[in-house]
């Protein structure tokens, strides 16, 4: 018994030995895997970033400037010696407004000189660790024009959370500035709160993803086609925007800064006589028609496969009254501050340059026509 006993246990004790051998060579197997996998993924990933910056330098798209430690992306296009001077600023996370806004600004080129500058870590311009300060933000903007050779004074158009940063510059530089168009721009006031921040771990690991490449695998996901009459060509350009960076150091800074940015930008705004102009569209719904409006928009264009929204009376009443609310104790109070700020009332969504931008683009025609 006692010899059955030992046998049985050195039985045992071998089974689980072999046992230890295919698991540690199954995690090794695996482990290489991952490696040869994610070293494939890098390498094509620069071969075909290669091929997008040689695509988006021939159609115009790459213009690197200094800025310092880093630079950044300024494309032009329209009259070079047309009137005004119009400067593109995008909101949080859009890496392709040169292209996204193109249908509006294109309306303005016969007659106007159009700048797109990316910010760091948008587009093709350089990432950086510097923070991502309404100071240094617009200390980037301003050294990029003037070391592409693009003299002031500039009409800034800036939406969503661009807007931030405009209203700092005008408040800051006002002699720059000749007008400013706002479209849908962050609602500004003295205590602004921004949910949902990204931690600071998984920002690392998707900067780190988005930098070997691994975000080239779910673009499509989070960057679906361009709307209708976009061409083939664009549709390439915006997705080689999208590509570069994805998330990057700089992204993960302006999202941190963004409630201490807008929260400061109106505290220090100066109000001033530079003509302005607001274009509300997310709270400017004025009937249920609008509404319906916008969000078959949105589930024709964004829905990327999910469940169409469908709204009821009773919700359609109460945000009616919501965005009115919206209106007169949130935006009116900030276009006060700046000063000879116009309300126009575009109901929409929130990216109504897309949805309508041949109304955006007659709107801003008509704003600069008036001021002159």
């Amino acid at each position: 018994k006692f010899q059955k006993a030992i046998t049985r246990k050195d039985y045992i004790m071998l089974k689980l030995k072999k046992l230890g051998k295919i698991l540690k060579w199954t995690i090794t197997t695996l482990f290489i895997l991952l490696l040869l996998g994610l070293l494939i993924i890098c390498l094509t990933n620069k071969i075909l970033s290669a091929k997008e910056k040689k695509m988006l330098e021939a159609e115009g798209y790459l213009n690197l400037v200094s800025v310092g430690d880093h630079s950044l992306n300024v494309y032009e296009y329209g009259n070079k010696q047309g009137k005004h001077t119009l400067v593109c600023i995008s909101g949080q996370g859009v890496h392709d407004y040169s292209v996204t806004m193109s249908k509006v600004t294109n309306q303005l080129a016969d007659d106007n000189r159009i700048i797109y500058v990316d910010r760091a870590g948008y587009g093709m311009s350089d990432d950086t660790k510097i923070p991502q300060t309404n100071e240094n933000i617009v200390k980037d903007y301003r050294i990029a024009l003037k070391n592409a050779g693009i003299e002031g004074p500039y009409i800034l158009i800036a939406h969503s959370l661009g807007g931030a940063y405009v209203t700092y510059w005008q408040s800051n530089y006002p002699d720059e500035i000749e007008g400013v168009v706002l479209i849908d721009a962050t609602q500004l006031n003295a205590n602004v709160q921004f949910d949902d921040e990204t931690s600071s771990l998984m920002s690392i690991v998707q900067t780190v993803l988005c930098k070997l490449g691994v975000y080239r695998l779910a673009v499509d996901y989070y960057y679906g086609p361009l709307p209708e009459g976009y061409s083939d060509t664009k549709q390439d350009i915006s997705r080689a925007l999208n590509l570069r960076h994805g998330w990057s150091n700089a992204l993960a800074s302006e999202e941190k800064y963004a409630s201490e940015n807008c929260t400061s930008a109106f505290i220090n705004c100066v109000a001033n006589d530079i003509p302005k102009i607001y274009i509300c569209s997310s709270n400017a719904h004025l009937t249920k028609e609008c509404i319906l409006e916008e969000v078959e928009w949105s589930n024709k264009v964004l829905a990327k496969g999910e469940a169409p929204v469908s709204l009821d009376d009773e919700f359609i009443t109460e945000r009616l009254k919501a965005e009115e609310e919206q209106r007169e104790k949130k935006i009116m109070p900030y276009l006060e501050k700046m000063g000879n700020c116009e309300l126009v009332l575009l109901g929409g969504h929130h990216a109504i340059y897309e949805q309508k931008p041949d109304e955006v683009g007659r709107i801003i025609e008509e704003f600069i026509n008036e001021f002159e």
